[in-house]
């Protein structure tokens, strides 16, 4: 599994603090004090969720797995950042709609969250579809439009949802390139990695075939200028994924003479 840019949740053994946060900043709990009772937060996520452990002297991975307790017991994978901040992966995950806490025994710090009902996202290149699955099991399929190869073909790999923007303003590329955009109201964006996101694309009519620079571009039903005539799937699956969702990108990504990129024309430059 990847990790990347971005943490989920962040258990902080200097200033006996649990606190979980976006990958920007943003908190999504208070700071609580530490305590030996296991009360889940009001949190729900996906069961691949990491979790960052900063701690206050340096510590070896090892060391790092001793002083960890994780309720209920779930075998577990330790990356290290540095010798003083490390990544806590569940193996293979954490386990579906149960109450979690990772606890730094020596302080009695926890952090502590809610796990759903196993749901992942998987996106296959070579049909342009996204699966979403609960349990295993196939609930939607959505024609989306990937990455224009080979340029800009979506990263396979296996990932999880560390951000969720509602209403994003997206800019890349050169400002003097062919390449560059500049895109504001980009609906239910949710980013799987680095600057990837599945999101919706109301300027999209064309779905099933390669048409992004990478992201994972769905229909949305409504665009900044009204109704866009397509089907709800971006708000759906806003409300189907939770941060630590894993997502699947696999396959090979089609080049044809359908293939064509897909924007706004006022991002154009």
């Amino acid at each position: 599994m990847m990790i990347p840019a971005g943490f989920i949740a962040t258990l902080i053994t200097t200033t006996f603090l649990a606190v979980q946060t976006f990958p920007h900043g943003e908190p999504l709990l208070l700071p609580q004090a530490p305590s030996v009772h296991f009360t889940p937060m009001p949190v729900r996520v996906g069961v691949d969720m990491p979790v960052t452990l900063i701690t206050a002297t340096a510590q070896t991975m090892q060391s790092v797995r001793q002083h960890l307790r994780i309720t209920p017991p779930v075998f577990i994978s330790v990356y290290s950042r540095h010798n003083m901040r490390f990544v806590i992966l569940p193996n293979p995950a954490w386990p579906a709609q149960r109450h979690i806490a990772v606890t730094w025994v020596p302080t009695r710090t926890s952090v502590r969250f809610s796990t759903d009902d196993d749901r992942s996202i998987g996106i296959d290149l070579t049909t342009q579809q996204l699966i979403a699955q609960r349990h295993g099991i196939t609930i939607r399929t959505i024609a989306v439009s990937t990455g224009v190869a080979p340029k800009w073909t979506t990263p396979q790999g296996t990932y999880w949802i560390y951000k969720k923007v509602l209403d994003d303003h997206m800019v890349g590329g050169s400002a003097q390139s062919p390449d560059h955009w500049d895109v504001q109201h980009v609906p239910y964006a949710q980013y799987f990695t680095g600057a990837v996101a599945i999101h919706g694309a109301w300027w999209n009519h064309h779905f099933g075939r390669p048409a992004s620079h990478g992201c994972v571009q769905v229909p949305t039903a409504e665009g900044p200028d009204g109704p866009t005539g397509e089907p709800a799937e971006a708000q759906w699956l806003w409300h189907f994924a939770d941060l630590g969702t894993p997502v699947m990108v696999y396959g090979q990504t089609p080049t044809t003479d359908r293939t064509r990129m897909s924007m706004p024309q006022a991002s154009r430059p």
